[in-house]
């Protein structure tokens, strides 16, 4: 399902594109797919039930997702049309992930052992910048503390590990190679 995914989120893409409407489209989707999230199994059902038929189907989008733009509405009958709207969390992180390329922006959670202050992780974000090459960050900050000390920052596929629990991995290493 997720090369039907990805195909649902580059028509949705380009079309955002070509109507020049892609930050709203963004917020529209990204409200959609939190919504959906809790009632994704409620979705399942309803797409794969033999029962409900093509108007069925976009009797629900209609009711569901009033006031949306016509381009998310258009692509969710179309997936309603097909019994592909339980993928629709797959869609919006596809489409996500087209919208932070054209942003140069991605997301990066940076583990500590302690909460970090927004001065922090201000200068932790324009390190990873630097490091990443990328315009912009979307930081989260998530409390480890396995760590021992020192910050373990992922972007995108990408881990900068500067925490001590890593050092202490890499003294241990260098050990055993040299008995």
């Amino acid at each position: 399902m997720a090369i039907i995914a990805k195909k649902y989120a580059q028509a949705l893409y380009e079309t955002s594109l070509d109507k020049d409407v892609l930050d709203l489209m963004y917020d529209e989707f990204a409200a959609v797919d939190e919504a959906v999230i809790p009632n994704q199994d409620k979705l399942k059902a309803f797409d794969s039930d033999p029962k409900n038929i093509a108007e069925d189907r976009n009797s629900l989008v209609e009711s569901a997702f009033k006031g949306i733009n016509e381009y998310l509405k258009n692509m969710l009958f179309v997936m309603a049309e097909n019994r592909h709207l339980s993928i629709l969390p797959e869609v919006f992180k596809a489409f996500e992930g087209l919208y932070n390329q054209y942003y140069n922006q991605d997301f990066a959670t940076v583990e500590s052992v302690h909460e970090l202050s927004q001065d922090e992780l201000d200068k932790v974000g324009e390190a990873l910048i630097q490091r990443t090459g990328l315009s912009k960050l979307i930081i989260t900050n998530v409390i480890n503390k396995s760590l021992i000390g020192g910050i373990r920052a992922k972007v995108g596929t990408k881990v900068f590990d500067g925490s001590i629990q890593n050092d202490l991995a890499q003294i241990e290493r260098k050990f055993i190679r040299t008995k």
